[in-house]
């Protein structure tokens, strides 16, 4: 579990990284599925990728197509999570 700061400095890098599919502003997505979240519980932050509005909770999201759906077409949420962080370094 990540303690508030550095919670607070991956959410400001996530977001000023952009998007990890289009690179437009982004939002927090916390990866869902086995083995990252369950039975409401929400995945832990360190889990995160950037997703604009339209990949994350839009026509083309996530959370609107589904997780297989969507990770058929963009790439598995763990893919993008080892690129996000190779991107910022972490």
């Amino acid at each position: 579990v990540m303690k508030p700061k550095e919670r607070k400095a991956r959410f400001e890098a996530l977001a000023e990284y952009g998007c990890i599919i289009c690179m437009r502003p982004a939002e927090i997505h916390h990866l869902i599925g086995h083995p990252y979240s369950s039975m409401g519980k929400k995945a832990d932050d360190k889990n995160t990728i950037p997703l604009c509005v339209e990949h994350h909770r839009g026509g083309q999201g996530i959370h609107h197509m589904g997780m297989r759906v969507w990770e058929e077409v963009y790439d598995t949420q763990i893919n993008l999570l080892n690129k996000t962080n190779k991107g910022l370094f972490i």
